[in-house]
């Protein structure tokens, strides 16, 4: 069994060695997982954790032992930090990218805010690419399967300037077709085409010194998934002009089927540029890491597309929007570092980090009317009920600085204490626009004007309103783990880690205007000709840092000559502050409690999780996972939806994964048979306790199940240069949602995953 070299602790360790708990993926298990296609997919082989794309590649739900974000706003934090070659990714849609010619994933489960840093409360997860060599050496895999998916992943590399200059260039591509049928319109769910890119420059002036250049650029476009309906089994469909259509509320419909007027793409271009270099002394190592990231998302959710007239759901007043956004994102980064080199009893490292970003955000609203088109009570909303169109920009700025430290000692041959403290400030400010405006016309005008969304359409508007917030941060965050070697083959550790998430900004949805709102108001075009006495609009909502004290205990054990490592690892948490989606009463209207990304209390989480890697035989090898995860939300924030008692969203109780692969040697070549499944019991989409207990309805859940795959690959030759293969991904056909949304007018909007498909590929080697 092969040993992974891992820098997860920013310095180059065996796996084996590091005491925290730690998952890695290498470059031929992410090579032969044909269901591994961005980055969220390689948490289904890490115990207590997952990371749904229910909305399309981009902007994926992370969440490692209950904590993550279900919020998916372009400007959302992330208590996961996601990092590709140890660079912070912060925007949110850009953290959704494509695997490819990756020489490794490492994911640490656990507070990371010493050595990772930026808003690594839940954990931190390192995509390293494949560095050039001086030796050539590359690779193509062309891959043909269901729902016409077509993908090629390819790079090659090599000496550019005798032993002072390596090139790598990886290339990857992938168009597939939806599997899902759109009810509106009778045609296909479109598809999507993904195209993405990596060059990199390794320059060695001299023997101690080395620099990396990278640059990279990704263009996506697709649709989001389909949405459909389930039935309420807990609140009743109340509409009149629901039930004329749908007496019985909407039916259920099957998953290979879409009821969202949703063709138009979302459309991801980022690029982006980093150098490290590396000078390595006798006596220490110096490290320096400068990024660019920049990346733009244009997404319409049904923009420019009308419910034909001749469609039955023409006129059924269907609970539908049309949205227009475009974000705009750009961020710079430095890190250097300097850390003691060689093996020594006494270990050192010091590092300074700095990091600005902007995002700016333009999003347009209409909505359509609820009720019969014909009616004349639909010819317009009132204030109260919320405009038909809306809106909104917002500039997000975040500027942080950070000074940080680690120090080990070895006490003797068996006792090993380590420990790092950073101290970081962070200082944000968001600005934020709003505008409304009630579109004038009959509803049965209205519906085919919809496609007509744009944000230049419906000035001037009836009401205008700016708003500003800043915050400013300073926190210290730190660690210690004494490790106990019980021999070369076994050691134990205990870990104290304490982490603090920034705060960050949401918007409040429709709602009064406070009287001691700092905001400006303008009227330029009032509905009543006057300004109504009171106001309603979209405003900022300011979101307090979390903080998290973490506490685990492991045991790592590297057996038979390297060919069993088992890692065992129990942890508790002390979350404080934590940001959830709850139903929150801001409102001074009863009954009116809005889905309020916020602060919410706090939560007591503890778990148990096992690792297992095996290599029992010649050709055999088998790995596994699984987790125990006991969570609840030990304080509740005072609204009467309460969370007091219930678990976080996405929190399965259990988790499993496993995995074998198996060559047998032929005359000539070899067949590898591998099979691999994840299994996770149920879990909630909503953290309230009455969606989970009260009023459960089994809508905003999913029950336990279980994916797996199979692929049988054939290398002709004993070079194993060149391979054949087919794959099945779901090869029970499961049927799963990837993601439900609250209760509205009796049905929920569900999103499920992929269903069985098959894929065949040829690899070729050079």
């Amino acid at each position: 069994m092969v040993e992974i070299i891992v820098e997860a602790q920013r310095r180059s360790e065996r796996a084996s060695e590091v005491p925290l708990a730690l998952s890695v993926l290498g470059s031929e298990t992410l090579l032969a997982s044909d269901q591994i296609r961005t980055t969220n997919d390689v948490l289904q082989f890490v115990p207590n954790a997952q990371a749904a794309q229910p909305h399309g590649p981009s902007r994926a739900r992370w969440f490692i032992r209950g904590i993550g974000t279900n919020n998916t706003g372009n400007n959302t934090i992330n208590p996961v930090g996601i990092y590709y070659d140890d660079v912070y990714i912060s925007d949110i849609s850009n953290q959704g990218y494509p695997v490819f010619d990756l020489e490794r994933v490492e994911v640490l489960n656990g507070p990371q805010g010493t050595l990772w840093g930026k808003n690594s409360n839940a954990g931190a997860i390192n995509y390293v690419s494949k560095k050039p060599t001086f030796e050539g050496e590359g690779y193509a895999q062309l891959e043909y399967g269901s729902y016409s998916e077509k993908r090629l992943e390819a790079a090659f590399g090599g000496p550019l300037l005798g032993d002072k200059i390596a090139g790598r260039a990886a290339f990857y591509y992938n168009d597939w077709d939806s599997w899902q049928k759109n009810r509106y319109t009778g045609r296909r769910h479109p598809g999507a085409t993904e195209v993405a890119g990596r060059v990199q420059l390794l320059l060695k002036p001299s023997e101690t010194l080395s620099i990396l250049l990278n640059a990279h650029a990704r263009d996506y476009s697709g649709p989001q998934q389909g949405t459909n309906f389930s039935p309420s089994t807990v609140t009743t469909n109340t509409t009149a002009a629901f039930r004329s259509i749908f007496p019985n509320g909407y039916a259920r419909g099957r998953r290979n089927e879409t009821f969202t007027p949703d063709i138009e793409p979302e459309e991801i271009k980022a690029r982006g540029t980093n150098a490290k270099l590396t000078w390595d002394g006798e006596v220490a190592t110096i490290t320096s890491i400068t990024a660019y990231e920049q990346n733009k998302l244009e997404q319409d959710t049904g923009a420019g597309v009308a419910i034909p007239q001749n469609s039955r759901f023409y006129g059924s007043g269907g609970p539908y929007q049309l949205n227009a956004i475009t974000g705009r994102s750009w961020q710079v980064s430095e890190e250097l570092r300097i850390a003691s080199a060689g093996e020594t009893r006494f270990t050192w490292l010091a590092g300074l980090y700095a990091f600005k970003g902007v995002l700016e955000n333009d999003s347009v609203t209409a909505n359509y009317v609820r009720g019969d088109p014909g009616s004349a009570t639909s010819t317009s909303n009132a204030w109260g009920a919320g405009p038909q169109f809306t809106d909104s920009s917002y500039k997000h700025r975040i500027e942080n600085l950070a000074f940080f430290g680690n120090l080990g000692y070895r006490i003797s041959d068996a006792i090993r204490i380590s420990g790092g403290a950073r101290w970081s400030t962070e200082k944000s400010r968001f600005d934020w626009l709003y505008g409304a405006a009630n579109i004038a016309g009959t509803g049965a005008t209205f519906i085919p004007n919809l496609p007509q969304v744009n944000i230049e359409l419906y000035r001037p508007r009836d009401l205008i309103f700016a708003e500003q917030a800043r915050q400013k941060t300073n926190a210290w965050t730190y660690d210690i783990t004494p490790e106990y070697i019980l021999s070369p083959q076994a050691r134990a550790y205990f870990r104290y880690a304490h982490g603090v998430l920034p705060g960050g900004y949401t918007s409040t949805g429709n709602v009064l205007i406070p009287s001691t709102s700092t905001g400006t108001v303008d009227l330029p075009l009032a509905a009543t000709g006057v300004r109504p006495a009171t106001l309603r609009a979209n405003q900022i909502f300011v979101l307090n840092p979390e903080k998290i004290d973490a506490y685990e205990i492991g045991l790592k054990t590297n057996l038979f000559n390297r060919r069993l490592a088992v890692d065992l690892s129990a942890f508790w948490y002390d979350y404080a502050n934590l940001v959830v989606n709850v139903p929150t009463q801001i409102d001074p209207l009863p009954n009116n409690a809005i889905v309020l990304f916020r602060n919410a209390g706090a939560a007591e989480i503890k778990g148990v999780e096992l690792r297992v890697n095996a290599a029992p035989l010649r050709g055999l090898s088998i790995s596994g996972s699984f987790g125990y995860l006991d969570a609840e939300y030990t304080k509740d924030f005072g609204q009467t939806a309460t969370i007091l008692g219930a678990r976080p969203p996405r929190t399965s109780k259990f988790t499993a994964s496993a995995s074998a692969s198996y060559t047998h040697d032929l005359p000539k070549g070899s067949l590898t048979f591998l099979v691999d499944a994840n299994w996770r019991s149920k879990f909630f989409f909503y953290p309230t306790i009455a969606s989970q207990i009260t009023a459960y309805d089994p809508v905003l859940s999913q029950g336990a199940y279980a994916l797996a795959n199979a692929r049988i690959s054939w290398s002709v030759d004993d070079s194993d240069r060149l391979a054949f293969a087919v794959s099945v991904q779901n090869i029970t056909d499961k049927t799963y949602q990837t993601h439900a949304q609250p209760i509205t007018s009796g049905f929920s909007n569900q999103i499920y995953g992929r269903p069985r498909s098959f894929l065949a590929s040829v690899v070729g080697r050079f």
